[in-house]
């Protein structure tokens, strides 16, 4: 029988090792920053494909990336979710100069299956293109985030906390 604090410590050994395969903070830092902002994205479901393929494509570490989306996902799915769709269609409606009305839920509720798709058309694109915009405001501000934590570490090797 594992102990709450052995098997905490056999995570963080498995995290430090993860961190260690790679001494390099800045690889670390984008995988990381990668992981996080892909949280933001609109595929919903399939962000851990994403991250994959994002993190195969910039050579970062991939398993560091799949975890900086677990982090974000699915644990803080409705915090982060809703108020960053609504902040993501008010930002993507502001770049695309479109003026979006919200129909409430018991109004959506209501409407026939034709107005709702009607409603979902409108604001996607403003969602599509304020969560790009997110995203990337996300990405900068975590890499700089675990970067300075790992500079801050100084020993980069001797990371355990």
């Amino acid at each position: 029988m594992t102990t709450p604090d052995n098997r905490y410590g056999r995570w963080k050994e498995k995290l430090f090792k993860l961190v260690r395969n790679d001494p390099d903070p800045v690889k670390v830092s984008l995988a990381m920053a990668l992981g996080f902002s892909a949280a933001f994205l609109p595929p919903f479901g399939f962000h851990t494909l994403l991250v994959m393929g994002l993190g195969y494509l910039f050579r970062v570490s991939v398993p560091l990336a799949i975890l900086g989306t677990w982090i974000n996902n699915p644990w803080t799915f409705i915090p982060v979710f809703l108020p960053s769709y609504v902040l993501e269609i008010k930002l993507g409606g502001i770049l695309l100069e479109k003026k979006l009305n919200f129909p409430s839920l018991s109004a959506l509720s209501r409407m026939p299956y034709k107005t709702v798709i009607a409603q979902i058309k409108l604001v996607l694109w403003p969602f599509i293109v304020g969560s790009v915009v997110f995203s990337c405001a996300v990405f900068v501000t975590s890499f700089f985030l675990v970067y300075g934590f790992l500079k801050y570490r100084k020993g980069f090797l001797s990371l355990p906390l």
